[in-house]
């Protein structure tokens, strides 16, 4: 469902996935979109395979600063990424500068109603993999503190949408910069 939200929300135009995974999957689920003219991922590892088709393979570390000129995309997204990193405000800031006029950010987050659940369903699979990704969360949302810091990144509150999704386990956020 959340894949299917994203791409219905997509924009004309460019395309920033951050924190994308390894294997870019939402774009490269999207490839053939008419609707997006350039695909970049940016991640700090992906797939050497995804060369070969229309995604920009951008591999380094998402800190507080993105490198790219002010109004450089249309679409940003970040799916299941935002939890991961120490400085979410700085990377909602920078997605707001480097989104252009009536582009849209989404973003899917964790909440912490879904947080025991996420945790069980990792721990049981006894997968490494899964147990280093759960550890590596660094907070889980809900509207009170996503929506703040959507408004303080820049976009206006009437330009902000959030939904609970995935059965209340995750939140969707749309904003779109006038």
């Amino acid at each position: 469902m959340s894949n299917r939200l994203v791409s219905k929300n997509l924009v004309q135009g460019s395309w920033l996935d951050l924190l994308c995974g390894y294997n870019s999957p939402l774009q490269a689920r999207e490839i053939s979109n008419p609707k997006i003219s350039r695909f970049v991922s940016l991640d700090l590892k992906l797939n050497p395979y995804l060369k070969e088709t229309r995604i920009e393979l951008l591999e380094s570390v998402i800190e507080k600063k993105l490198d790219f000129a002010p109004e450089s995309f249309d679409n940003i997204t970040i799916i299941n990424g935002l939890e991961h990193l120490w400085s979410p405000q700085e990377i909602l800031d920078e997605c707001f500068r480097v989104l252009r006029k009536n582009g849209t950010l989404q973003v899917i987050v964790p909440t912490w109603l879904g947080k025991p659940i996420l945790e069980w369903l990792a721990f049981k699979r006894k997968d490494p993999l899964a147990h280093q990704e759960m550890d590596d969360h660094k907070m889980y949302y809900d509207e009170k503190t996503l929506w703040p810091m959507l408004v303080k990144a820049g976009f206006r509150p009437r330009n902000i949408m959030l939904k609970r999704i995935k059965f209340y386990f995750s939140l969707y956020a749309k904003a779109t910069k006038i």
